[in-house]
This record gives structure tokens, C-alpha cells and sequence, in this order.
């Protein structure tokens, strides 16, 4: 009996490790913060330039630099939003705080850009940059 005890437990711990293995990384749930990063866009300014990005639910995003579009894809990894996009094709993770909301805005950093100064746009911000747009048309 012992010894089938022992070899019972010898098998689960190896079907565990194989399993282990093979089984994909789920990421960790987003913080709070990046729900208002992906709901109503960011501003981030680094090196004197200003990139205004705003992010899709389908895991893509569009934004501008100095009047020049550019898009690409991101996912969520706990309080950390990665992206790879047209103008860097190597993904880049940036750390968010925790507690941050619309019309926040804060300093991190990025492993491509160094530090950046990120802003949560408003809905109110979205709206009015809408209607600029709009009356540009």
C-alpha cells in the first residue's frame, strides 16, 4: 500500500510539472488605473515631443506625433500596459501607478523613451478635442 501510495504521488507531482510546462502565462488583472488609460486615452510627453494615443477595448490603439499618425497593439499585465507599435517594433512595458484617474497626471518611465510624463485625458478633454476636429473637417 505504501508503496502504491508513493508512486500515486510521485505521478501527480510529475503530471503537475508537465502541466506546468505546457500551460499558457495568463497575465495578472489590470489595475484600476489602466481602465482609464484605455477608456479615455493618454497625453504623454517625453524629450520635448507630445504623443496624444487613444486605446481601443480590441487590444489596438492609434495616436499622433508632431502631426504624424502611428498605431499599434497593447495588452494589460497587471499595473503594466505593453505595446509594440509602427514606430518601435519591439514591445515596451511602462509601470503604472496605482490610483490614478481621468485628468491625472504622473511620471514614469519607459525602457525605450526614459522618463515620460503621462496625463489621463478627461471625457470632457475628448469631447472638446472631438469638436476641434470636427470643425476642422
Amino acid at each position: 500500500m505504501r508503496r502504491y501510495f508513493s508512486f500515486a504521488a510521485i505521478s501527480l507531482v510529475a503530471a503537475q510539472a508537465a502541466y506546468a510546462q505546457t500551460a499558457p502565462v495568463e497575465a495578472a488583472p489590470p489595475i484600476d488605473t489602466l481602465y482609464f488609460v484605455v477608456r479615455d486615452g493618454i497625453v504623454m510627453t517625453t524629450q520635448g515631443h507630445t504623443m496624444v494615443i487613444d486605446y481601443n477595448e480590441d487590444g489596438t490603439f492609434v495616436g499622433e506625433l508632431s502631426g504624424s499618425a502611428f498605431e499599434g497593439t497593447y495588452r494589460l499585465d497587471g499595473a503594466r500596459l505593453c505595446a509594440t507599435s509602427s514606430l518601435a517594433a519591439s514591445e515596451t512595458c511602462i509601470a503604472y501607478p496605482e490610483g490614478m484617474t481621468s485628468g491625472d497626471t504622473f511620471d514614469a518611465v519607459s525602457p525605450a523613451l526614459g522618463g515620460v510624463r503621462i496625463h489621463i485625458r478627461t471625457p470632457e478633454e475628448n469631447r472638446a478635442a472631438s469638436a476641434t476636429a470636427q470643425a476642422g473637417n
